[in-house]
């Protein structure tokens, strides 16, 4: 096919051959130039714009994969959001599987993809927080896709229950009722940020998180809101950020939300991390104490670095002699402590950086699940010098964890590769890695 102009914008076609590690069609045109193209799959002969660095925009599928399904959501292809509703949830499976498997062969270490296993999610309805934008002139959503100063105004999100969805989007209706005013950071002018709505999803309690500049919030947003359990504002005065977070305060309701993971209850607050498909942490949890019970090892003595509020700790403490959880976050480490019973494990605020060694030079097993940026170099090096018995290390985002699993094979040996799909219609996968001395 020739190229053709339309209003400036040269249009191609392109053959699509693998996907990127954003999730991305990875394609040729007919003239030999290669281009990355959202919302496509491999096999597919699709009709694409130009854009510059290699990006092209999807305008028709001449040749369809079969494997390719119609998007649930009205928004989607514009909201940022999802990635992969154009894709059957058995499919997406497989290419999480191929693309971690790519990620260590190019780091030298051969795998094969479809020996992985994945644990499934339900495909919608799975998330238990979303950050939701407002934005300066009164949008509601989330950022348009590829472009942060743009926000998609959303009529529904199927990674909430729509009864949560309709919670969220009926405080939106009140704050525009209330005439109350929106940040915008172009002109400095203060007002609301974000809207946080976190939810246990196996006990139903559900928090409202108001990110605002300092200002004075009505009641009236959340009166009568019978399934709001817990409402903090969380100030943000720096108008040259827009980070979805701030200094808490508590507003209304109870001081967390509770979530049940097992036969343990945990108190979550405003600000801590907790895994964002408890319905597959659960999982998660579960294949991590299979493989310190497989491992046979006794006496054994936990550190758990980047531990948050104490999920894999408190969940696998039967399992310890003794432990120590270390994390940066005082509110988390507070609620750690809170969370832990009748258990031999302590909680300390303490950078990962700064490792106390003589906590390290008492543990053998190690449970780590850094941050997506990953560990610090220095973190690194401390694990490479002790020699745990077993590592069961976490990651949120393969691509960097699949670099520093191959730093520690130097001195460990990789004994499994599981995947859970945390995130279903995205790229994006949770991988635990077992390596042990």
């Amino acid at each position: 096919m020739s190229q053709t102009n339309i209003k400036n914008q040269t249009i191609r076609t392109a053959n699509i051959t693998e996907l990127d590690a954003k999730g991305r069609g990875v394609g040729e045109t007919e003239t030999g130039g290669k281009v990355f193209v959202p919302y496509t799959l491999p096999s597919e002969r699709v009709e694409v714009i130009r854009q510059p660095r290699k990006q092209a925009d999807l305008t028709q599928v001449l040749e369809a994969s079969p494997h390719r399904v119609e998007g649930r959501c009205r928004h989607f292809m514009n909201c940022g959001g999802c990635a992969w509703q154009h894709i059957d949830p058995e499919y997406q499976l497989r290419l999480k599987r191929e693309l971690v498997a790519k990620r260590f062969q190019l780091n030298g270490v051969d795998i094969d993809a479809q020996s992985i296993p994945i644990v499934s999610s339900p495909p919608y309805h799975y998330r238990n927080r979303m950050d939701f934008v407002w934005w300066y002139d009164g949008r509601f959503g989330l950022r348009r896709r590829g472009k942060w100063h743009s926000v998609v105004n959303l009529e529904e999100c199927h990674l909430f229950p729509d009864d949560v969805m309709e919670v969220a989007l009926e405080i939106n209706r009140r704050v525009h009722d209330a005439g109350l005013p929106f940040r915008d950071g172009k002109r400095e002018l203060r007002g609301l940020r974000y809207l946080i709505v976190r939810r246990g999803v196996f006990t139903g309690d559900l928090m409202v998180n108001f990110v605002t500049d300092p200002m004075e919030l009505p009641s009236s947003l959340w009166d009568g809101l019978d399934r709001v359990t817990s409402v903090y504002q969380l100030i943000n005065d720096n108008l040259k950020n827009d980070q979805s977070d701030g200094i808490p305060f508590h507003l209304a309701g109870a001081d967390a939300y509770r979530e049940r993971i097992g036969e343990h209850m945990f108190f979550v607050g405003p600000r801590s991390f907790f895994q964002p498909n408890p319905m597959v942490a659960e999982s998660m949890i579960e294949h991590a104490g299979g493989i310190l019970d497989l491992s046979g090892r006794t006496n054994r003595r936990l550190l758990d670095l980047y531990c948050g509020i104490g999920v894999f700790s408190i969940c696998l403490a039967d399992r310890f002699e003794r432990g120590w959880g270390i994390e940066l976050s005082d509110e988390a480490i507070a609620f750690a402590k809170r969370n832990v019973s009748d258990s031999p494990i302590e909680f300390f605020c303490q950078d990962a950086i700064d490792l106390p060694l003589d906590i390290v030079s008492q543990t053998n097993t190690l449970i780590v699940d850094p941050p997506r940026e990953g560990l610090h170099p220095r973190v690194l090096k401390t694990l490479l010098a002790h020699p745990f018995r077993d590592i069961v290390y976490v990651s949120c985002k393969p691509a960097k964890g699949v670099e520093e699993i191959v730093t520690l094979m130097d001195r460990y040996s990789l004994r499994s590769i599981h995947l859970f799909d945390q995130f279903p219609q995205t790229p994006h996968v949770e991988m635990i890695v077992h390596l042990s001395s």
